[in-house]
């Protein structure tokens, strides 16, 4: 009879162990990213004419880098450093932000932004109104980075990045300081994660 209370309690225990586990995670990921269906013509090629200054990343701390271009791309003046203290929802140790970390932190400078599920037309579309787009790229659950779509050229298969990482501007006189191939930025972009694959974060006040 002790036995089987006993037996009990401890499948209560774990049942409860288990759904604090994946509220805690779903939190953690939301919100989910928006399947994106925006259906512009865009042009075939586009910059950023934007000035904004690169910062050198130091290891896993690619979303506050990420986040301040940004921020300094609308007028407010940011260094990741500072961003990397204050964003939330990292993990400990690694370091690493959820993209909900990076859209709270918009959000509490006074910018809409929203997570979105695509394909590269859609990618290049968002771009396209004007504005740079945070891109997560990564190798399953060995690595993920976040970069900065500052601009493409559809008649080369190219697209120019913001790289937190790159400490030197490979680019020169084309935007940002990371050219990829489209084909190669595919293999990238297929970050293997079920639910953070193929997305992106679109900026605007």
């Amino acid at each position: 009879m002790h036995k089987n209370i006993f037996f009990r309690r401890k499948i209560i225990l774990i049942v409860a162990l288990l759904f604090c586990i994946l509220g805690c995670s779903s939190y953690l990921i939301y919100p989910f990213p928006e399947k994106d269906i925006l259906a512009v013509i865009q042009p075939k090629s586009f910059i950023i004419s934007k000035t904004n200054k690169f910062e050198i990343q130091p290891p896993n701390k690619c979303a506050a880098y990420t986040t301040a271009f940004i921020l300094r791309n609308f007028g407010v003046e940011a260094k990741g450093s500072e961003v990397y203290e204050e964003i939330p929802f990292k993990i400990p140790f690694s370091g690493y932000v959820f993209p909900k970390g990076i859209l709270a932190y918009l959000e509490s400078k006074k910018l809409k932004s929203k997570l979105f599920k695509g394909n590269l037309e859609t990618l290049k579309r968002r771009l396209a109104k004007g504005e740079p787009i945070i891109v997560l790229i990564g190798q399953s659950y060995r690595w993920q980075h976040y970069m900065t779509l500052v601009g493409y050229e559809s008649d080369k298969k190219e697209l120019y990045f913001y790289d937190s990482k790159k400490k030197y501007d490979e680019n020169g006189k084309l935007p940002g300081n990371r050219t990829l191939k489209e084909d190669y930025f595919l293999t990238l972009w297929d970050t293997g994660l079920p639910i953070f694959n193929h997305i992106y974060i679109e900026v605007n006040q």
